[in-house]
């Protein structure tokens, strides 16, 4: 397990976000450039039950339960329906910057990717009156530019990384951002049918039990679950609310958002690196080109070649 000492609110054994993933449909849903009409209805019409019907069972689960959690939003989506973007804000739950049409960072200029981050959380801020102080890249692509960009823009942390189940410090620029997982777990092999959404249930508490034991052990993680209002079909928020209530069973667990996560970190933990929970991130910042701020000038030449020049 990891070196430090670290420690959650009130002694909890893990940390649990329930996020919603609010998305304006990828450019490609539904593309058919070789037939005589370019584009087929049926995954359309799939991607738009989030707006209309999706994100309301999902609220509705939420308020009956009590649960404030955070939502990764496009710039669009806030846009095009302001009261729905309101009636999420005023449940309690805060907003995370995607993008403006959910478009991927690699794909991007790093002046495109400072403007798409830009115009969404002015979004945000213009439709709710507050601004969002978290990032998640569409699909969880980051950039090498990414952490300068989010530092630049005063954002206090960034989630969609994979490499931790633990929230770490990122020191960029003199400033510290919060570094946290992605969700681990979702509903998007019940929406691909590779597993009927009782077995994605399953499989989510299955990964609550694991952490919560290792941090029964001294050893707290947190778990983030995905959720898609474009996915939110009955059949497949029912195994949700069960998970719900499954893990609010348990003591000595934190239901927390991603912001409270992150305030937690930079109050009480502001020197926890990565490396501080893990002293092999060094050498891996440096293979892989993470990032991070820790394995040196070696790492961060890494991560900026991959970029077109």
């Amino acid at each position: 397990m990891y070196k430090c000492d670290f420690k959650w609110p009130g002694g909890a054994h893990i940390a649990v976000v329930f996020n919603m993933s609010w998305e304006v449909p990828e450019h490609a849903v539904g593309a058919r450039p070789n037939s005589k009409y370019k584009r087929a209805m049926r995954p359309v019409y799939e991607n738009a039950l989030a707006d209309t019907g999706g994100m309301q069972r999902l609220l509705d689960l939420w308020r009956r339960h009590d649960v404030k959690g955070s939502c990764y939003v496009d710039g669009l989506a806030v846009t095009l329906f302001p009261d729905l973007a309101r009636a999420v804000h005023k449940q309690g739950f805060e907003f995370i910057v995607q993008g403006w049409t959910h478009e991927f960072l690699y794909d991007l200029t790093v002046e495109e990717q400072a403007d798409d981050i830009r115009r969404t959380n002015e979004a945000v801020e213009r439709v709710t009156g507050q601004r969002a102080y978290g990032f998640s890249s569409a699909g969880g692509h980051l950039t090498a530019e990414t952490f300068g960009i989010l530092a630049a823009q005063g954002f206090k942390y960034c989630c969609g990384l994979r490499n931790a189940e633990v929230p770490f410090i990122i020191n960029i620029d003199g400033k510290k951002i919060v570094g946290q997982t992605s969700y681990a777990v979702s509903d998007t092999p019940a929406a691909r049918q590779t597993l009927t959404p009782r077995e994605c249930a399953e499989q989510w508490r299955d990964y609550f039990d694991a952490l919560y034991d290792e941090g029964k052990r001294g050893y707290p993680k947190m778990l983030a679950y995905g959720s898609h209002p474009h996915h939110a079909n009955a059949h497949r928020v029912r195994p949700l609310e069960d998970l719900v209530r499954y893990v609010k069973s348990h003591a000595k667990v934190w239901i927390a958002t991603r912001g409270e996560i992150a305030d937690w970190m930079l109050k009480n933990y502001p020197g926890h690196d990565l490396a501080a929970f893990y002293p092999e991130a060094v050498n891996s910042d440096r293979l892989y080109g993470l990032g991070l701020g820790l394995g040196g000038r070696e790492a961060l030449d890494k991560a900026a070649s991959y970029r077109e020049t």
